[in-house]
């Protein structure tokens, strides 16, 4: 199972406080049964954050997105989260892949937060 999230923050002055929201769920994965593989992508001059990560199945992703700490955590990110922020959930044999990843953002699962009037992923 591969989950590769999207945020776009709303204002400069979020990019640090996310980064470390970011870091820290990002080692919680690499703790969590059934974490396979993952990594942080940013580029933060232009508030956009890019997050993948691979399980080994989709209980073991949904096992870490009910864990006690992820409600907090997804609560906070909403706040930093601009419209067209999303996600995309995949299932997938091949190693991973980050352009690939990413191109499946055009067709994400779920909007974080819904774009307005075109797809800020693009700008």
């Amino acid at each position: 199972m591969h989950v590769v999230e999207y945020v776009r923050l709303r204002s400069c002055a979020q990019t640090l406080p996310f980064m470390r929201l970011s870091m820290r769920l990002y080692h919680q994965a690499r703790e969590a049964e059934g974490y396979y593989a993952g990594g942080i992508r940013a580029k933060w001059w232009s508030g956009k954050f890019y997050s993948y990560t691979v399980w080994d199945d989709r209980n073991a992703m949904l096992a870490f997105a009910g864990s006690a700490a992820r409600p907090e955590a997804e609560a906070r990110a909403m706040r930093f989260a601009a419209p067209g922020s999303c996600y995309v959930e995949f299932v997938s044999d091949d190693p991973p892949d980050w352009d690939a990843a990413q191109a499946r953002l055009a067709q994400p699962t779920k909007y974080f937060v819904q774009p307005f009037g075109g797809d800020l992923r693009s700008r």
